[in-house]
């Protein structure tokens, strides 16, 4: 979902709010974010309750439906579990291919090499196992 979709969401779950106030809040076009108001409305996100206000038009309101409420505890969830890299960690994973095409390229097995590598580990864990018990 993105940004904007997410701060109205967050906005409306915090309390209820009219709609000319979730406008001047949210900022932007004021076209594009009644669009997507009453987007999110059809998809039954939002729920536009009308609130008597004495003189005047009603203010409509805006209210986080129990869908709209379940969507955001899950993108919640979901934001708490994404993936955080740096450039370090993407320059990395750029290297890996290379590195693996290098170890192909010298007649090497890459698979046989990890087996190799594995059993080098094991064997020197075993050692320190037993040197530690001594």
């Amino acid at each position: 979902m993105f940004s904007s979709e997410m701060r109205l969401l967050e906005l409306c779950s915090k309390r209820q709010l009219g709609i000319r106030e979730v406008l001047s809040v949210l900022g932007g076009s004021h076209t594009s974010k009644t669009r997507l108001i009453k987007e999110l409305e059809r998809f039954g996100i939002l729920e536009l309750k009308q609130s008597p206000n004495g003189r005047g038009r009603p203010k409509k309101l805006v209210t986080l439906s129990p869908l709209g409420i379940m969507l955001l505890e899950n993108l919640h969830a979901i934001n708490g579990m994404m993936i955080k890299m740096n450039d370090n960690d993407i320059r990395s994973a750029l290297e890996q291919p290379r590195l693996r095409n290098r170890i192909i390229d010298s007649g090497i097995d890459p698979y046989e090499r990890f087996i190799e590598m594995n059993e080098i580990a094991l064997n020197i864990r075993d050692s320190a196992k037993s040197s530690a018990s001594v």
